[in-house]
């Protein structure tokens, strides 16, 4: 089970008497507490077995191994299933039914939602379809299961869950934004837009039925229309920032490219807001299962930061000391734009835990997203005198080198950190770049550039380097214009971009066809137009007057290259996705 399913499940014996959950009938009480009482090893599970005399068709349900859970949602699902084999156990009747078949079916949809708490779907999914089974006419038991259908990627079986609820409810809004974005995922456009229109006019569901349909007025090439739809998302919601990347794909199909970069600049990944009271009704019920910081990871998990930031700060209102929670609070303010507060809260984590490896580091990350880069340094070294295996201050301070021009540090740094993890793509080629920016001979770097390249054949930065040397080395001994063109052309039909398609323009000039290159050159950058960052173009209209003047670029790498330097630094990187051992 996907783990963004953990944000509207979970369901403890103590809520199944709540006002808004279903509850098991008064009769039925005792004969559970006694069973759960008495009930011991041996005892028939007539859940995993539903009896042969039964009327109604029950899919069984496997016991599973929740011993990873905490232990309240342990003796929650004890408890549910222990009820449920209370009343699989009373007398039939003639018939083969049960005195109160709803009280079943209850049970049955308790027993689900707590499977789908602790992820272990296949068996959530069999108790919802028994509580349809034993409640047809009731709506929740296959909106949930169609729900959660879609958060697993089962589409088909989404719909048609959905649909029988539709069959019983057809007045519950939230349903169609559900089933249309089933339709959407399975690329059925006509299907999702009529199930969107069904509720477009909901004040309260404006912003990710907009949203919806403005992605498919994109997908049918209607920029006119998303353009609208998708700002009546946002005004419906300005907080939606998962709306600002297909609005600027529709500014950039409409030939606006400022506004298309203003709303890329905006965009920050994350799900959609739905209001749905059902799904709510879970959620509550989750939170006397779940501690706050628990439950903070999981809004992590579905990208709702906000949620985040309350479910933390709740937490550490009952645990101050806890220096972990205290740093996952800090990164996820800082998630949400409150970037003075998240220092605060990494200092009080530090103060607690002067040995807290991940709040050095995103103190280090904090300086140098502040412009503050010998600060950051420093706190890269310190994490990293605690722990010399640190790879991500390593590799950042290895940056910090590279972009102050301490080529020899930094190559030195990048292979420490392939030492210690191999799987750091980006150390392998910045080694060898560094290396060069270091004064290494340009013999040796083709060397290990072609060794880089023939190990990892689908590195195209490695193909792109080697190419960029083949063509244009200081050492004419290197160069091998014919291979580079070979490179250059390969490179293209793989990703056609402007960086590779130099490479051609740069493999004529290397073989001495300088007339050739200025043509490959002229048009590549009228082709580029606006697509091309500044920085690129520049670079391009220096190459080709390089090229008229009959001229080789020189260097072959240029420190201002972006595929030859260190990645661009993003802070929110590591805020958002560096590994936490211990997160609270």
């Amino acid at each position: 089970m996907r783990r963004a399913s953990l944000r509207i499940a979970g369901v403890c014996a103590c809520v199944a008497r709540s006002r808004s959950w279903p509850s098991a009938s008064a009769a039925t009480a005792p004969v559970i507490a006694l069973l759960c009482l008495l009930a011991g090893p041996a005892a028939a599970d007539l859940a995993a077995e539903p009896p042969q005399a039964f009327a109604h068709d029950l899919v069984p349900v496997a016991e599973s191994d929740v011993s990873g859970a905490e232990a309240l949602v342990q003796q929650a699902i004890a408890e549910a299933r222990a009820e449920i084999n209370a009343l699989l156990a009373q007398p039939l009747s003639d018939a083969g039914a049960l005195p109160d078949a709803g009280a079943l079916a209850d049970a049955y949809g308790r027993l689900g939602a707590l499977f789908l708490l602790v992820e272990v779907e296949a068996q959530a999914d069999a108790c919802l379809r028994n509580a349809m089974t034993l409640a047809p006419e009731a709506f929740r038991w296959p909106y949930y299961a169609g729900y959660l259908a879609m958060l697993a990627g089962n589409l088909d079986r989404a719909v048609d869950y959905l649909q029988r609820a539709r069959a019983i409810d057809p007045d519950y809004p939230t349903l169609y934004v559900r089933l249309g974005k089933v339709h959407l995922d399975n690329s059925e456009l006509a299907e999702a837009k009529a199930a969107f229109e069904r509720v477009d006019d909901v004040p309260e569901l404006a912003s990710p039925v907009n949203y919806y349909l403005g992605q498919i007025a994109l997908l049918e090439r209607r920029h006119e229309d998303a353009l609208a739809l998708l700002q009546a998302a946002l005004a419906a919601n300005p907080q939606a920032t998962e709306v600002h990347y297909p609005l600027a794909q529709a500014y950039r199909a409409l030939g606006d490219t400022d506004k298309a970069r203003l709303h890329l600049d905006r965009f920050e990944l994350r799900a959609p807001e739905v209001a749905d009271p059902l799904l709510e009704e879970l959620q509550a019920a989750t939170k006397r299962a779940l501690p706050a910081f628990k439950r903070g990871i999981h809004a992590v998990q579905q990208g709702d930061y906000a949620a985040a930031v309350d479910e933390f700060a709740a937490g550490l209102a009952v645990d101050p000391n806890n220096a972990a929670a205290r740093v996952s609070y800090a990164r996820v303010l800082y998630l949400v734009g409150r970037r003075d507060d998240a220092a605060a809260e990494l200092d009080r984590a530090l103060a607690l835990d002067p040995r807290h490896l991940l709040g050095h580091f995103l103190a280090g990350v904090l300086h140098q997203a502040r412009g503050d880069t010998e600060a950051a340094a420093r706190a890269y070294r310190h994490v990293l005198a605690l722990d010399s295996k640190h790879t991500g201050a390593r590799f950042y301070l290895a940056n910090l080198d590279f972009a102050a021009g301490r080529f020899a540090q930094a190559a030195d740094a990048y292979r420490r950190v392939l030492a210690d993890d191999a799987s750091i793509a980006p150390a392998r080629l910045l080694a060898v770049i560094a290396d060069g920016h270091a004064g290494a001979a340009p013999a040796e770097l083709a060397v290990s550039l072609s060794g880089l390249a023939d190990a990892h054949p689908d590195d195209l930065q490695v193909q792109y380097a080697l190419t960029r040397l083949l063509a244009a080395a200081d050492d004419p001994a290197v160069r091998d214009p014919e291979r580079a063109s070979e490179l250059a052309r390969s490179l293209i039909a793989r990703m056609p971009i402007p960086p590779h398609q130099r490479l051609l323009a740069l493999a004529q000039a290397g073989a001495g066809d300088f007339e050739q290159a200025v043509d490959t050159q002229q048009g590549l950058v009228a082709l580029a137009g606006w697509m091309a960052p500044p920085a690129e173009m520049e670079a391009m209209r220096a190459e080709l007057d390089a090229y008229r003047r009959g001229e080789l670029p020189s260097p072959a790498w240029l420190p201002t290259d972006a595929l030859l330097s260190p990645p661009r630094f993003d802070p929110m990187r590591p805020f958002r996705d560096y590994p936490a051992t211990t997160p609270y």
